[in-house]
C-alpha cells in the first residue's frame, strides 16, 4: 500500500517561486515535498502495477496536517490490514525511516479582569499571567536545549486583550510539543502540569499521537535500504506511521525530498527524486508478489 495525504499548510509569504513552476529539475510550489510530488509518483506506480495486474493499494487523506482524522476510517480496510507493507510517503530525502516522534498540542488560556490601563492595579493582566506560565516552560521551547532526536516545545501561537488601553482580561496560547519513545502522551501531559504548578490557568489538550518506532532491520526496511543504497534514519516530525501501525506493524517512512523544505518558502522537490521514488514503488510492488 502507497500512503500519502493530499492536505497541505497555507501556501505563506515570501516566496520567490510560482506555484507550480519547473526550473533546473525542480518542481517548486506548496506540497512540493509534503507531500503531493509522492502522491503523484505513487499514482504513476499503481498505474505500472495494475498494468502488471500486480495488485496494489493507493490510499490518500486529507487531513493529515492537523488532527489526521481521515485516516481512521482506512483502519477498518481489509487491504490496510492485510497489506505485505505500507511505504508512508513523506519526504526522507529517500531514505527509510523507521522511528519518529510523536506529538502532544495544547492551549493555555488565562483569564484576568478587565480594566483601564492607566490604573492596572483595578485589574487582573491575563497576559501577564500567561508570561508567568510560558516562562516556566521557556527552558523547553529555547532552540539551545532541543536536539532533533528528543522532546522539543514550540509556542505556536499567542492572542490576548482588546485595546492597548485596557487591562487584558482573557489570552490564549497555542503550545506543540514533540517527543520520542519511550515518552507517551500522558508523560507530556504529566511535564507540563508539573512545570505550571502553582500557576492561574486553564490547559485543554487539543490533539496527541503517540511516537512510532519499527524494526530497523524488518525486511520491508532492509529492502528499502538494500535497493535505495541508504541506511534507515529518524525523523524529527509525526506521520500517519503510527495509525497504521495500530492495526498492521508493517510500515515504514520513505519519499523524496528534504524535509528542512516542508512547510517553508519556495518548497521544492527533485525531479529525479521522484523519478527514483516511482522507480522504488514499483520495484517494491513487484517484491511483494516474490
Amino acid at each position: 500500500m502507497f500512503s500519502g495525504h493530499l492536505d497541505t499548510v497555507p501556501v505563506g509569504e515570501d516566496w520567490t517561486r510560482r506555484q507550480g513552476e519547473e526550473d533546473d529539475g525542480r518542481v517548486y510550489g506548496r506540497g512540493a515535498v509534503d507531500m503531493r510530488g509522492a502522491c503523484a509518483a505513487m499514482i504513476e506506480a499503481a498505474a505500472a502495477l495494475v498494468e502488471e495486474e500486480l495488485p496494489v493499494t493507493v490510499a490518500f487523506t486529507t487531513d493529515e496536517e492537523e488532527q489526521m482524522a481521515s485516516v481512521e476510517p482506512l483502519l477498518k480496510e481489509a487491504a490496510v490490514r492485510r497489506a505485505k507493507g505500507i511505504i508512508v510517503g513523506e519526504p526522507t530525502g529517500l531514505c527509510p525511516a523507521y522511528r519518529e516522534k510523536g506529538v502532544f498540542r495544547f492551549r493555555l488560556t488565562t483569564r484576568g479582569k478587565a480594566a483601564h490601563s492607566s490604573q492596572p492595579w483595578l485589574g487582573e493582566d491575563a497576559v501577564l499571567k500567561m508570561h508567568y506560565c510560558l516562562d516556566r516552560l521557556l527552558d523547553l521551547a529555547e532552540i539551545s536545549s532541543q536536539r532533533s532526536t528528543g522532546m522539543t516545545l514550540c509556542f505556536a501561537t499567542i492572542e490576548g486583550g482588546t485595546k492597548n488601553n485596557v487591562v487584558a482580561d482573557r489570552c490564549t496560547a497555542e503550545i506543540d510539543v514533540r517527543f520520542p519513545l519511550p515518552q507517551t502522551p500522558p508523560d507530556i501531559h504529566d511535564i507540563i502540569v508539573n512545570r505550571l504548578r502553582g500557576e492561574s490557568y486553564r490547559m485543554d489538550v487539543d490533539y496527541t499521537l503517540e511516537a512510532f518506532e519499527s524494526d530497523p532491520t524488518s525486511p520491508l526496511n532492509a529492502e528499502l535500504s538494500k535497493f535505495l543504497g541508504t541506511e534507515p534514519i529518524v525523523v524529527p516530525y509525526a506521520t500517519e506511521a503510527p495509525r497504521f501501525a495500530s492495526v498492521n506493524p508493517r510500515v515504514c517512512i520513505c519519499g523524496p525530498g528534504d524535509p528542512d523544505l516542508a512547510h517553508a518558502a519556495d518548497e521544492f522537490v527533485e525531479v529525479r527524486e521522484l523519478d527514483e521514488m516511482y522507480d522504488l514503488l514499483v520495484h517494491m510492488g513487484r517484491q511483494a508478489q516474490g
